[in-house]
């Protein structure tokens, strides 16, 4: 799920408080109909380790030193990430940077405002939204992800899009509690460390998700996410996951690509500046921020390289 790799409180929506609607007090629309899915199968074995070796940069300021980290934000449980390069760079960090807050009591109140703004009032349902076209395309792109209809027939358009897109991307063991930035936080909170910094404030994460609330415009949106799961006719993209596990920065500049440009460049732009600003101070960094946000030519390390910072890594 892509989205996975650019914004952290994308995860909450992956988690239990995201993941269906309250059962409604009275029948809606019903859901079209679908293929039936397969029964579940007996319980597996646990998937193997993987052991993973994602790409670490350090950006050295006037005062400050700073390490970046991407991230995943929902991952796993069987991937060993936190190698001794990764380790060592956090244990020398004193100030600990992320996207947004990540104390308990802000990601709560995120993920209220997000579960709230997710679903329809309790008397629609999004079909009830379709013509004739999209509801045929919604049949097909629902055969092709396999995604839930129950769960998605009470969702907004901008949620629906969310969740079909990474039904698209076949990944179906993501767990946000395994997410890099959670365990990175964990850690640091265990350590005592007192200094945390967001990159942004939550309000411009929620406008990149929900964007002005307008049903109309959420609906083209949609469609856009109707006609790009169909154009690739279920075929799967590039693994975002295998590619952050083995550091492959190639193939994630390669998915950053087609990612909007305010989802990713704006962001970017914008936090160069915050990071410019702690470069002055003397304290050693450790920023962990989306995956898809530092690879590319747009991405952080090269924004400030082209601003005459060393940057190792990648």
């Amino acid at each position: 799920m892509r989205i996975l790799a650019i914004g952290l409180l994308a995860a909450l929506l992956a988690g239990p408080a995201g993941a269906k609607a309250p059962p409604p007090a009275k029948p809606l629309a019903p859901p079209l109909r679908t293929a039936e899915m397969p029964a579940h199968a007996a319980a597996a074995k646990p998937d193997a380790p993987v052991n993973a070796t994602p790409a670490l940069w350090v950006v050295h300021g006037p005062k400050g030193i700073a390490y970046l980290l991407g991230s995943i934000h929902a991952l796993p449980k069987n991937v060993d990430w936190e190698k001794p390069y990764i380790k060592e760079a956090a244990r020398r960090a004193d100030t600990f940077v992320f996207e947004v807050k990540m104390d308990s009591d802000s990601l709560a109140h995120d993920r209220e405002v997000l579960t709230k703004e997710a679903f329809l009032p309790i008397s629609e349902s999004l079909p009830s939204y379709f013509d004739e076209d999209m509801r045929n395309q919604y049949r097909e792109v629902i055969f092709l992800t396999h995604a839930d209809p129950s769960a998605i027939v009470y969702m907004r358009p901008w949620r629906a899009s969310m969740a079909l897109e990474g039904a698209a991307d076949g990944r179906n063991d993501l767990i946000p509690s395994e997410g890099v930035d959670n365990k990175i936080y964990a850690e640091a909170v265990a350590r005592h460390v007192k200094d945390f910094r967001p990159l942004e404030p939550a309000e411009d994460q929620f406008k990149l998700f929900i964007g002005d609330g307008d049903m109309q415009h959420e609906m083209t949106a949609l469609k856009l996410t109707f006609m790009k799961i169909l154009a690739h006719k279920g075929e799967k993209h590039p693994d975002l996951v295998d590619a952050w596990e083995k550091g492959d920065t190639k193939t994630l500049a390669e998915v950053s690509k087609d990612q909007p440009k305010d989802f990713l460049e704006d962001r970017n732009r914008r936090w160069v500046p915050e990071i410019e600003a702690m470069l002055k101070e003397k304290h050693t960094y450790f920023i962990t921020v989306g995956a898809l946000h530092l690879v590319g030519p747009t991405g952080v390390p090269n924004l400030l390289r082209a601003q005459g910072y060393k940057v190792d890594g990648p």
